[in-house]
């Protein structure tokens, strides 16, 4: 089968996109006084620097080619023991604010802190049954729960490169797991974490039995696994994603079936130039592969770079689409 340039892939939430040229680049998300169109939690973009004087989390949070949900990620275990500036910490805050994806990151850091806080709080050497309260260990910040907002409908499918589990909302597909490597467990929790209800439903699975998103879905899968489609075309999900990785699961769905683009393009194309490796981490994050065609971002050079399956299911999943990089 020989691709067009106009085989696109479905990734806004809600709806199909139709089909035409890759784009040029897509516009940085706009600053926190907007909201972002069509991002889940209202999330917003972050502030620039200039809002946040002094503080080093911003500064590089503003870096070209970098994304801002990174760098809170790795200040959270600082923050969670405390050990973080005032100014760096209310920049956290703050951001959290704004963003669903690493409010809940956030929420998870927290829940272990106060494990952690109560196995390793001092007990007096006094008589039983006498305990200190709860109260007298080291005070951590509340953790929240993220409010559910629907149902996820999941079921499992056989497939070239193992079981895959599929699952959507009413809005559309949103996970796609590769039970070869990720238990159930951290699949449901996935799904969670986004304020999703995760429901299996083994029937989703029939074939041509289901015109839900779910069932749209893994009819096409096994169509394109087949041999027999080139481009997907169901709405998914993206409800919870943080609007740096939003921009590039956009970039990569433009990228035509059997075609690559390397972490650099993808970089330039969001208006991020030298935002490689935040790309890769944003792909990382991809809550759809397959669907959202990760597996065709490679290094520069046309090395084969990581993959969240593994680097055997990236290659099979090209090799489908008969794209065969050196050493493969």
């Amino acid at each position: 089968m020989t691709p067009t340039a106009d085989q696109r892939t479905a990734v806004h939430q809600g709806a199909p996109i139709a089909g035409g040229s890759v784009p040029g680049p897509v516009p940085r998300p706009p600053e926190a006084t907007d909201v972002v169109a069509g991002a889940g939690d209202g999330e917003v973009a972050n502030r620039p620097s200039a809002s946040w004087p002094g503080s080093t989390l911003a500064r590089a949070a503003a870096s070209p080619g970098t994304d801002p949900c990174d760098v809170a990620c790795d200040a959270m275990p600082a923050h969670v023991d405390r050990d973080l500036p005032p100014v760096d910490a209310a920049w956290l805050l703050d951001h959290t604010t704004d963003c669903g994806y690493c409010d809940r990151m956030l929420t998870s850091y927290l829940r272990v802190g106060d494990v952690l806080g109560c196995l390793c709080a001092p007990v007096p050497d006094v008589p039983p049954p006498f305990r200190p309260p709860i109260s007298s260990r080291r005070p951590r910040a509340t953790a929240t729960v993220a409010p559910v907002r629907a149902t996820a409908r999941w079921a499992e499918i056989p497939s070239p490169v193992g079981v895959l589990r599929v699952a959507a909302t009413d809005a559309g597909v949103c996970e796609v797991g590769f039970a070869a490597n990720e238990p159930e467990p951290v699949f449901l929790a996935r799904l969670r974490n986004r304020g999703l209800d995760p429901r299996p439903d083994p029937a989703i699975a029939d074939a041509g039995t289901e015109a839900s998103p779910a069932g749209r879905a893994i009819d096409q899968l096994r169509e394109y696994f087949a041999g027999g489609r080139d481009r997907f075309e169901v709405p998914v999900d993206l409800s919870g994603v943080t609007p740096f990785t939003r921009a590039v699961l956009d970039a990569t769905a433009d990228i035509p079936f059997g075609h690559l683009a390397t972490y650099g393009q993808i970089a330039a194309r969001i208006g991020s130039p030298g935002g490689s490796r935040a790309v890769g981490n944003a792909l990382g994050r991809n809550p759809v592969p397959v669907i959202v065609p990760c597996h065709r971002v490679v290094r520069s050079g046309h090395a084969l770079g990581g993959y969240t399956g593994g680097s055997w299911i990236k290659e099979r999943l090209l090799a489908i689409e008969g794209v065969t990089l050196p050493g493969m």
